[in-house]
């Protein structure tokens, strides 16, 4: 889905311009948009040499394709190791296909990477090498290839729901 521009009519209020609620609207597609097509970080840490432990998880039903950046590292000494994960699901949603490309190492090698589909949910699995306690930067895009929910509700920050198909609120902004 691409951006959704806001009419803002010709002059300053000369009526032609989209109405509130469809502009508001447009604006909460925009970052649906945004939100299924941005970059987004988290962390892990792993503590020994133990297999396959998970430094992350998306839900499966909402994944299509993914680009992951893993940068490991070992505080206690100068070791590092950055990777370049491509990846996308099957359409079954059973397991995924990946690629590690574009490795870089500072000091002796960290860890293997490894994916799957468990409890629906797409993993990022690490093997240490080393027996040390591990921490894991992960800066990661998913994009996801169905409904993105358009015409999400506009809400506070508490949850409150401000605009309804049956409600009609006034939205005011300071001035």
């Amino acid at each position: 889905m691409s951006i959704e521009y806001i009419n803002v009519g010709a002059l300053p209020n000369d009526g032609t311009g989209d109405p509130l609620r469809t502009a508001f609207q447009k604006i909460n597609n925009n970052f649906a948009v945004m939100d299924q097509s941005s970059t987004k970080t988290t962390s892990a840490v792993t503590l020994d040499d133990s297999a396959n432990q998970v430094i992350f998880e998306y839900p499966a039903a909402q994944f299509t394709q993914g680009t992951f950046q893993v940068q490991s590292y070992r505080q206690d000494n100068n070791d590092s190791q950055n990777a370049l994960i491509s990846t996308s699901i099957y359409n079954d949603l059973s397991n995924v296909i990946f690629t590690v490309y574009g490795i870089m190492n500072n000091g002796d090698w960290l860890t293997n990477y490894d994916m799957d589909v468990s409890d629906g949910n797409v993993r990022l699995l690490v093997n240490p090498i080393q027996d040390a306690v591990i921490q894991h930067f992960i800066a990661y895009q998913v994009t996801y290839a169905g409904d993105l929910g358009i015409g999400t509700p506009i809400t506070t920050q508490s949850g409150d729901q401000l605009v309804t198909e049956t409600q009609n609120v006034n939205i005011t902004t300071e001035g």
